[in-house]
Order: structure tokens, then C-alpha cells, then sequence
């Protein structure tokens, strides 16, 4: 039982876990591009990067595939 609970988790880490945080990050790009996008796109722009081209929402679900791999864990002592 242990085994197949430590699968669902390496499964849940490695295949859901970004998926989730791509669908958050177009979604929540998408609201903020609403209201800020030229802040966002201009901030992006004098940073150096080529936002020419893209949409808020794909920027926010570069940045939530991204944000999704850099999550800490919480470790807690079992002895």
C-alpha cells in the first residue's frame, strides 16, 4: 500500500503538479492582462525580453509551468 501511495505522489509531483500550474498561470495572466497588460508587457520590455507578439495569458502559463517546479516541501522527522 505504501508503494502505490509513494507512485501517486511521484505522479501527482511530476505530471499534475505543472499541468495545474499552467492552467492557474494562463488563467490568472489572462485577469491580470485585463487590467495591466501594458504595465506587465512594458515592465517584461525594459527587462529585456521580446514580448512582441504575445498574449497575457501565455505569458502567465510560462511563468505557472515554470513557478510549478520551484514548490518546497515540507519534510517532518518520523522517529
Amino acid at each position: 500500500m505504501k508503494t502505490i501511495l509513494a507512485l501517486l505522489g511521484v505522479f501527482a509531483l511530476i505530471i499534475l503538479f505543472p499541468l495545474i500550474g499552467v492552467l492557474a498561470g494562463a488563467f490568472v495572466g489572462w485577469v491580470v492582462g485585463l487590467f495591466f497588460e501594458d504595465t506587465v508587457m512594458g515592465f517584461f520590455a525594459r527587462a529585456g525580453f521580446d514580448t512582441a507578439g504575445y498574449a497575457m495569458w501565455q505569458l502567465g502559463a510560462a511563468l505557472g509551468f515554470v513557478g510549478a517546479f520551484f514548490r518546497s516541501t515540507v519534510t517532518t522527522d518520523t522517529k
